[in-house]
């Protein structure tokens, strides 16, 4: 009887940890069956939702949770946000460049290639790194900023990326789109940094009633990804095109997660480490979409450099959770 209820306990526990995963192959079951409901042109315009409800409050929630010191700390660590940066914005996109020329023997679509390169030089986005850290149990107030940093950071160097990499020429950045980021995630954690500031107790109490609120604002901009990602126009290619994309975009995040990990496991705490790792790892659908549409408005390539913008980031969000919900306590 014993050995039975230890067995049962095991169980629920096992999936207990690996809720969150399944919930996700739920919200990727629940696109594909209706994918014009929530994505950009959707019933419900997933962009808004996301930009204007999601954000903002894994932010807030994030001001609420993280101290001031620890911001600072966090801050001033500037050997790990210079690695950070120079993972993203040097490291990848070569890895991409060279993985982009040697495919190219192997007589995968070009413009493929060229999609993933693309979304290779892109920001990380602003609200996975938080969730799947808290998931994870990793260091909250490194995942924020090296998020902010990153992301920040990119809206200026990921077109010169852009154009260096493929002579794609992109619009430069218009002051509403800094704006609309800085309303969407300085605010709302400055918001959250004064509320806690405020009382004493609120760290805990918020800590408690809002565990589930970071997952939950993930699910939300998941089930948008993946109906924009269904939705994708690939009627101008063929099918083994279409699964060679996502063989190599899968292939791509667990190399990337693997030399993240060999070149930081030994000088980073793990909470730090896991932080930084999905901040490093994963990329921005949004501003890669917005590149795309200035490089290669009117190309009757642009459907094949697109399909890897909408299929990596499923691909990196499905692998990520189920990393974090592995990694979870």
């Amino acid at each position: 009887m014993l050995s039975r209820h230890k067995q049962t306990v095991s169980k629920h526990k096992i999936f207990y940890r690996y809720s969150f995963f399944i919930l996700i192959l739920l919200c990727m079951l629940l696109a594909s069956i209706r994918p014009n409901f929530g994505g950009a042109n959707g019933v419900i315009n997933g962009n808004i939702v996301v930009w204007y409800f999601a954000v903002p409050l894994t932010y807030l929630e994030a001001g609420l949770l993280c101290s001031p010191k620890s911001l600072y700390m966090a801050m001033s660590d500037g050997y790990l946000l210079i690695f950070v940066l120079s993972f993203i914005y040097i490291l990848m996109p070569l890895l991409a460049r060279v993985a982009s020329c040697l495919l190219t023997y192997a007589r995968v679509n070009v413009w493929l290639l060229k999609g993933m390169e693309v979304l290779y030089c892109m920001p990380p986005p602003f609200t996975t790194s938080l969730a799947l850290s808290r998931l994870a149990d990793a260091d909250l107030p490194t995942s924020v900023v090296t998020t902010l940093v990153s992301h920040f950071f990119g809206l200026f160097i990921s077109p010169v990326l852009l154009y260096f990499m493929l002579g794609a020429s992109t619009p430069p950045l218009v002051g509403v789109n800094i704006r609309e980021a800085i309303y969407s995630t300085l605010m709302p954690l400055s918001v959250g940094i004064l509320l806690q500031l405020s009382n004493e107790k609120c760290n805990s109490c918020f800590g408690i009633r809002t565990e589930w609120l970071s997952q939950g604002l993930l699910l939300l901009t998941a089930y948008h990804s993946f109906c924009d990602a269904i939705s994708a126009d690939a009627s101008s290619l063929q099918a083994v095109d279409i699964l060679l994309c996502i063989l190599i975009t899968c292939l791509g995040q667990m190399l990337v997660v693997g030399l993240w990990w060999i070149l930081c496991s030994r000088w980073l705490p793990r909470r730090i480490l896991l932080a930084a790792l999905f901040t490093s790892t994963h990329k921005s659908i949004g501003l890669g979409g917005w590149l795309l549409r200035g490089a290669y408005h009117g190309s009757a390539h642009g459907p094949a450099v697109n399909l890897p913008v909408s299929v990596l980031p499923v691909a990196q969000l499905l692998l990520g959770s189920l990393l974090a919900s592995w990694l979870s306590p």
